[in-house]
């Protein structure tokens, strides 16, 4: 994009009067569309800075075939130095090209058409499913080494999960909370803490037969096949 060109005779430092001018060629290449699309078909929200902004392309969410990014032309602004500044436009398949460059691989690409096409997704999942095996077959070596998880990196792990494919190395670390009553760590979501026996949720506690909301409503204990434990214990203390 930016050229050197020199001007005038050379003198016998090489040039006239020491001075070279700065041609800076801001022409744009190839598509000029005014907008363009970026599908993803990755599970992972990607963030890309620039000195023209910072881009967000998100997430395909479970369920979705795509997410969709859609880019316009930005400004930018080249330094000349000595106080000049020169700006220009970039357009929008420029920046669509300069994000995806290291991308391609996650199954994130440009669409030809305002959204992505079956057979465009189609090759975008063979070519991320082509690249998260390679990483697998990487996984496998570097933990034969060794068997060291520092080894492994979290893209190793994130492609072995996208796959469904078990890895020792691939574990998920589960997520802890801190026991209100007694301060121990304790599964995240758990109805009653396995340290000090205390209700962290009431609700799911009780459908389970667990706590006094449980009691006092009759529900089932846990082992009664219908719900009938209760009762029969009822009738055999009228007896």
């Amino acid at each position: 994009m930016m050229a050197m060109a020199e001007q005038g005779p050379r003198n016998a430092a090489g040039y006239a009067g020491g001075r070279r001018d700065m041609v800076v060629d801001t022409q744009p290449r190839g598509d000029t569309a005014a907008t363009v699309a970026i599908a993803s078909i990755s599970e992972q929200d990607w963030y890309v800075s620039r000195t023209h902004g910072v881009y967000h392309i998100p997430a395909c969410a479970k369920g979705d075939a795509f997410a969709l990014l859609l880019l316009t032309s930005r400004g930018d602004v080249i330094d000349l130095g000595d106080n000049r500044r020169f700006p220009f436009t970039i357009t929008a398949r420029e920046i669509a090209d300069d994000l995806l460059q290291d991308l391609h691989d996650h199954g994130i690409f440009v669409c030809a058409g305002a959204r992505p096409s079956a057979e465009e997704l189609a090759s975008a999942g063979a070519r991320r499913d082509a690249y998260y095996h390679r990483l697998i077959g990487e996984g496998d070596t570097m933990w034969a080494r060794g068997h060291s998880y520092r080894e492994i990196s979290d893209l190793h792990r994130r492609a072995a999960i996208a796959l469904g494919i078990e890895r020792e190395w691939a574990y998920v670390p589960l997520r802890m909370s801190e026991c209100p009553a007694c301060g121990e760590k304790v599964k995240a979501g758990v109805a009653v803490c396995k340290h000090c026996h205390a209700i962290l949720d009431a609700e799911k506690a009780a459908k389970h037969g667990l706590g006094p909301a449980a009691r006092e409503s009759g529900a089932k204990a846990p082992g009664d096949s219908n719900g009938e434990g209760a009762t029969a214990k009822q009738a055999d203390r009228k007896k």
